[in-house]
């Protein structure tokens, strides 16, 4: 292709720029589908709506069957050709169906409000608006989009399954690019590791006014066990957060027993082992004489540390930006977790947060603004064609 290199960029961005009302009602179908992780069957159909999209962009698109979520798909640009990059976002969001009234799409001069509208469903509207100006401007190497469904409950549907699933995915691509949410101009470049556990506390119950001297409270007990955890949460470092708590029936009975939910946060790979062991100290220090505690493990997911490799992924986004009169990008450590942890786990260099701006995140005042999903697409496509 015998062009000016400058001229490229140009012309891809003019691609963007003329797809952009295609890909924003794109977006808004999307967002119609209401679906949580655990919501196969609504998943499986908004599968179907993305594969069909897909194919008729130039896209293949395969799909892999899952037992516990929703299919999993794995769009294909330029298969069989030399790897270039792999995109990362998810189908589910954290919305229970009806959280945004009847119709669960408002569209905005400037906005989208809807479920999943920035995490991450504009993300795949990117990725595939991405991959389109590429494709329409000679790019040769080999793009692939991941799109799983279970990522906002920390992958503990797919299990090994989806493990496989990424590993084998990945394998051979130099760099991975993750269009999940964020905020302004910030691009993620490391993000905090997941342990999710439950305390089951068992004491002695009876009735409170009668047998209260009798009795070993296990709702109290909790309360010493929060905060002995909470106390050991440090700016920065490892975090333990007790957000749950279930216990009881009566006001006037003590119960034999309750559970506390605990969701750490770890900024490194080496915490994780620190971590587990403190929560294993406090659950197994009987604060109040006669009460017995158990943990279980409900999930992990690794950190994704910066690394040398990621700042020179975001050096080189940031460049483009300059070049080409996008803006800017602000690197961010979030505390929040995805599935950019596993395609740096893997060896790949791997950066987040690539995906629609907007705000609200996780409530049902959720939005993406609109003029992000274009810009973002522009500086993608810019950065991959050189």
């Amino acid at each position: 292709m015998q062009q000016n290199p400058q001229s490229v960029p140009a012309q891809m961005f003019q691609t963007v720029d003329a797809n952009e009302q295609k890909y924003m009602d794109f977006l808004c179908q999307l967002c119609a589908y209401e679906a949580r992780a655990y919501d196969k069957q609504v998943l499986n159909r908004m599968a179907d709506y993305i594969t069909e999209f897909a194919r008729v962009e130039g896209f293949s698109v395969s799909r892999t069957k899952m037992t516990s979520c929703g299919d999993f798909l794995t769009i294909d640009l330029n298969s069989g050709k030399e790897k270039g990059c792999v995109f990362l976002a998810h189908m589910d969001t954290v919305h229970e169906k009806g959280v945004f009234g009847e119709n669960p799409v408002t569209r905005l001069e400037d906005r989208i409000i809807a479920p999943g509208a920035i995490d991450c469903k504009s993300g795949i509207a990117i990725a595939l608006l991405t991959m389109k100006a590429l494709q329409q401007h000679g790019y040769t190497k080999h793009l692939r989009l991941l799109l799983t469904s279970d990522e906002e409950v920390s992958n503990v549907l797919g299990g090994q399954e989806e493990m496989d699933y990424f590993r084998q995915s990945c394998a051979g691509f130099p760099c991975a690019i993750n269009c999940e949410t964020s905020e302004k101009d910030e691009v993620v470049v490391s993000r905090k590791g997941i342990i999710k556990c439950r305390i089951d506390i068992t004491g002695v119950g009876g009735h409170s006014g009668i047998h209260y001297f009798a009795c070993k409270n296990p709702i109290a007990e909790a309360a010493h066990k929060i905060l002995a955890l909470e106390s050991q949460s440090q700016p920065g470092g490892i975090t333990f957060s007790c957000n749950m708590i279930q216990g009881g029936s009566l006001p006037n009975i003590i119960p034999g027993s309750c559970s506390v939910t605990v969701d750490i946060r770890v900024p490194r790979h080496a915490d994780m082992s620190a971590a587990e062991a403190a929560l294993r100290q406090v659950a197994n220090t009987s604060f109040i004489p006669g009460t017995s505690a158990a943990v279980t493990i409900l999930s992990r997911r690794p950190p994704m540390e910066k690394t040398p490799e990621t700042m020179a992924l975001f050096d080189a986004l940031l460049s483009v930006c300059r070049r080409y009169g996008l803006g800017s990008l602000t690197p961010v450590e979030s505390g929040g977790g995805s599935d950019s942890c596993y395609t740096q786990a893997a060896g790949i260099p791997s950066i987040c947060g690539m995906g629609g701006c907007g705000g609200f995140c996780h409530t049902n005042a959720e939005y993406v603004l609109t003029k992000s999903i274009p810009l973002r697409s522009k500086i993608l496509s810019a950065f991959l064609a050189e």
